[in-house]
């Protein structure tokens, strides 16, 4: 396969795995904790991080941008901190796309574990800049001591939501794998 049919199988790929990265954002589920507020618990990271493997981490931070900047355009609009909230997704796809390739493409378990667990505590920490910037801005939250009594059972949602996705991520690559979707 000449660079430009594999520039285009890549392109494909990625915008593929950004529209499963909205559907699957909109079939999160929100539930309320007491002194942590409302966590997200979503599948949505999966696609990037499926991508992130497959494609390195260019590809994981632009199929992150892309997915997480067409639903926020369709959930919220844009706003002046729309990018503080893409840029956890983007994170997620670069750094799983760096670690992926720092342990030199292991599919191990507790490889994929940890390099999860990594990425996840990074988005979560993405994602409360995001609300702290918002709290400032916009006084969306009670206070910022709300937003920091909700880090540890945030973080433990991210967690386990990594281990999720690295019991799913070899399955889904050795299903595309073994289409002929991607090569190894």
């Amino acid at each position: 396969m000449n660079k430009t049919q594999n520039n285009i199988r890549m392109m494909c790929m990625a915008g593929m795995m950004a529209a499963m990265y909205v559907g699957l954002d909109f079939l999160a589920v929100s539930i309320s904790v007491p002194f942590a507020g409302n966590l997200k618990i979503s599948l949505s990271g999966l696609p990037v991080l499926v991508m992130a493997v497959f494609g390195g981490p260019v590809w994981g931070a632009a199929t992150g941008f892309t997915g997480a900047f067409v639903g926020q355009m369709l959930t919220y609009g844009f706003s002046a901190t729309t990018i503080l909230w893409i840029l956890p997704a983007v994170m997620r796809g670069l750094s799983m796309g760096l670690l992926f390739r720092a342990f030199r493409g292991s599919t191990k378990f507790h490889i994929l574990a940890l390099e999860t667990c990594l990425t996840s505590v990074l988005v979560t920490l993405c994602n409360t800049g995001a609300m702290l910037v918002e709290q400032m801005l916009y006084g969306y939250y009670q206070s910022f001591l709300a937003i920091y009594v909700a880090i540890p059972p945030r973080i433990l949602v991210g967690i386990v939501t990594a281990v999720v996705y690295a019991v799913l991520l070899p399955r889904i690559l050795d299903a595309l794998h073994q289409r002929n979707i991607i090569r190894r």
